[in-house]
């Protein structure tokens, strides 16, 4: 039996999904109508099977509360055959699993080797949380790429399963929910092996990933290499000044973790502004650097075999060097967006990782990267493609010299976005333009215009010289800190709401702090309060500005 206790824990992403059964408050909730839970069962399977497989379970909250179903058998048995009913190639119906004491429905969806469509609504795809509609002839060019880009499937002739690491392998299921399961069965589970006439015939990327020892992997250079350079560029001959780190080889999991010991130990800590104080901190946020090194190790491209994933710590930068272009579909300027793309060069290896706690969900970790400096008050981290290689390259000097202390902390109880905030430290006396908000935040004129809007409504900044372009702005209040306007979070959620004409769950969020879960919960309490009416669904989900909006905001 699947592992549900674990499986109810993870996070939502790009292999895990959980929807309710039920409709409207908890106190007074009703079952959600038949039709509309068998459209999201058909939709939900085709996309995580257009995609990389995954794993959606019917009955339980967004805050992971078990609640069950409210259906007769009848209507139950109908909604775990809708795969099999309303899927093209058909797909395996669910299965009625009871866990404290209710009754979910649990689909276990594998990766499909064409394009699945869903009967009169196309072919959905997996993108990290959300569901996207996308062509048969895109998803299907999508499969067939990784399948020529990639050599974690091909057959990896003479390794046994006794050559792997048991160990290894068992966490591994642990960390998917899997541990009631055979070591043989799991890895074809994740498709890393295939039975052929009784025998266990293992793929490649089983031998990356669980390889008791280097020499079971038939990859020169699968492994990192760490150098050190004294200065800020690689000088040869008499002033020769790079320092090369023992070649970190092996399995995969156990190459990233080495990876982690040795780089963590070369990082330099100081006094340096983090979250608004001056801490004690590494050079570089951790998560930061270890996300881009996992990102290199698991998207990489293994047909290279000349180059390993190589990691150069210069004195003012940090560089994450990965081989091999980026595949055709990811763009540089989407990643710099910050938008979740999602496209794995090596799906198999990047979903063991990720069960593996070792990296975040598909499309997270880029974005995640640039919070964490932005967060640091460093400088956004700068990506760089060719057709040899992919570089993430993280800088260690602040957007700023020497701020004020005093300022610093008013700033940190503004209810603006972090992105906000560095404009406000990064210019406390000297002008601004919208190109500089742009430039320090590596955003596109629209954000950059309606940021920069809201914190003149606001009175963080105000305008100086002539309006459009060209304008210039002047942060109020810096120097003066006690002078300085203290907006309440709910009038900042009001100009957010003004601007865009909706709010969602991040933004409530990013202003009034806290997690999704506590967010999801004020936002509800909210539709039920006639403050906000709720657009959408789950993800999707908008709210909009209710009857009782006025009276909340001038509330205190």
């Amino acid at each position: 039996m699947r592992d549900l206790a674990r499986l109810l824990s993870q996070p939502e992403g790009q292999y895990f999904d959980r929807k309710s059964l039920w409709h409207g408050p908890r106190d007074d909730s009703r079952p959600r109508k038949r039709d509309e839970v068998r459209d999201e069962i058909a939709e939900y399977v085709a996309a995580f099977a257009n995609a990389d497989g995954g794993t959606l379970v019917l009955g339980v909250e967004d805050d992971g509360e078990v609640t069950g179903h409210g259906y007769p058998a009848d209507a139950i048995e109908d909604m775990l055959q809708t795969p099999r009913r309303r899927l093209t190639p058909t797909h395996p119906p669910g299965v009625l699993v009871e866990w404290q004491g209710k009754e979910v429905l649990l689909f276990e969806v594998a990766s499909a080797e064409r394009a699945v469509m869903v009967h009169g609504n196309g072919f959905p795809r997996r993108v990290h949380e959300e569901v996207f509609q996308e062509s048969e002839e895109a998803i299907n060019a999508i499969k067939a790429r990784g399948r020529t880009e990639s050599i974690e499937s091909d057959v990896a002739p003479g390794v046994r399963v006794e050559m792997l690491d048991v160990d290894l392998v068992r966490r591994a299921q642990e960390g998917a929910g899997l541990a009631h399961l055979t070591a043989d069965h799991y890895l074809c589970e994740r498709r890393l092996a295939d039975t052929r006439g009784g025998d266990l015939v293992l793929r490649r990327g089983a031998a990356f990933l669980f390889a008791r020892e280097a020499t079971t992997i038939d990859h020169p250079n699968a492994g990192v290499r760490v150098f050190r350079v004294a200065g800020t560029r690689r000088l040869t001959g008499a002033q020769h000044n790079v320092e090369e780190m023992p070649r970190l080889e092996g399995a995969l999991p156990s190459v990233i973790q080495r990876a982690h010991e040795v780089i963590g130990g070369l990082i330099r800590r100081s006094t340096r502004l983090h979250d608004l104080f001056f801490r004690e901190m590494p050079e570089y946020p951790t998560f930061a650097w270890q996300e881009a090194l996992v990102n290199a190790v698991a998207h990489r491209d293994y047909r290279v075999s000349g180059q390993c994933v190589e990691v150069w710590l210069f004195e003012d930068r940090l560089e994450v060097r990965s081989p091999g272009a980026l595949p055709d579909q990811i763009r540089v300027e989407d990643l710099r967006r910050r938008e979740p793309v999602h496209l794995s060069r090596n799906p198999r290896l990047a979903r063991v990782l990720a069960e593996l706690a070792l990296m975040r969900e598909q499309g997270e970790g880029i974005p995640r990267i640039f919070e964490e400096m932005e967060r640091s008050w460093l400088r956004l981290p700068e990506l760089v493609a060719d057709a040899r290689s992919f570089t993430v390259i993280l800088s260690n000097q602040p957007i700023f010299e020497s701020p004020d202390p005093e300022w610093v902390r008013h700033v940190r109880a503004l209810p603006v976005s972090s992105r906000q905030r560095r404009i406000l430290i990064a210019y406390p006396a000297t002008t601004f333009a919208s190109a500089d908000y742009r430039a320090l935040n590596e955003v596109d004129r629209d954000v950059a215009y309606r940021e920069v809007k809201e914190l003149i409504d606001l009175g963080l900044i105000s305008p100086e010289g002539h309006k459009g372009r060209g304008a210039r702005y002047r942060v109020v209040g810096s120097g003066q800190t006690s002078k300085a306007p203290r907006p309440t979070s709910r009038q900042a959620l009001g100009v957010r709401m003004a601007e865009q004409g909706h709010v969602k769950n991040a933004d409530y969020r990013d202003i009034m702090g806290g997690g999704r879960v506590e967010a999801t919960r004020a936002l509800r309490d909210l539709c039920d309060a006639g403050v906000l009416v709720r657009e959408g669904e789950r993800r999707g989900a908008r709210y909009r500005s209710g009857p009782g909006w006025a009276g909340w905001l001038v509330r205190t």
